[in-house]
């Protein structure tokens, strides 16, 4: 499936991957994914109610204090954070692994919190960048990765897809259908 991300790389809609950076997310940043959370693009398929920056703290602490095994970070261009995510070994949680039907590799979310870098690309170049410089070689054991998206989310279903990832089965979460799909680990090189 290596040959998927390459192909999507050089695709002429594609964002360099050098124009894509990573940080990691602090609680300096829950006022942003606050405000990201509160974005109709967001809400719509990734975060339904309306967050407090209390219930971001509570959210994302655990996580930024290393309380949790799940890595969170932003993706940058230049010096513009636009997407968050996360990723995590699907064993570290069970009741997820029993949802999406599967216990081994990792799982990955993201979202896009900037209006202004929707449709451009740039979801694409952070989610390869991701795989290939943060989830991969930090979970160095695991060789599949897995993502899900509401089956109503084109966007998200074709970003995915022009990554390499290739739908898998469905499930419900929260009484709403999602595709799960999956890809083997690509070449790092």
């Amino acid at each position: 499936m290596a040959e998927h991300l390459d192909a999507a790389a050089h695709s002429s809609n594609a964002i360099p991957l050098k124009s894509v950076g990573f940080r990691l997310l602090t609680d300096a940043d829950f006022p942003l994914l606050t405000a990201w959370l509160a974005e109709p693009h967001v809400r719509k398929f990734y975060q339904k109610a309306l967050v407090t920056p209390m219930d971001v703290a509570s959210e994302y602490g655990p996580c930024v204090q290393g309380e949790e095994p799940t890595i969170c970070y932003l993706a940058v261009s230049g010096a513009t954070p636009f997407a968050y995510l996360q990723c995590y070994r699907n064993a570290d949680y069970p009741q997820w692994a029993e949802i999406i039907g599967v216990a081994d590799g990792i799982s990955v979310d993201l979202y896009i919190g900037e209006p202004s870098f929707l449709g451009r690309g740039f979801g694409q170049a952070a989610l390869r960048g991701f795989l290939r410089l943060i989830a991969f070689p930090h979970f160095r054991a695991e060789s599949r990765v897995y993502i899900s998206h509401e089956s109503g989310n084109e966007a998200a279903l074709q970003c995915s897809a022009a990554v390499g990832f290739r739908p898998l089965q469905t499930f419900r979460e929260n009484g709403v259908e999602n595709i799960l799909l999956a890809m083997d680990k690509p070449s790092l090189t």
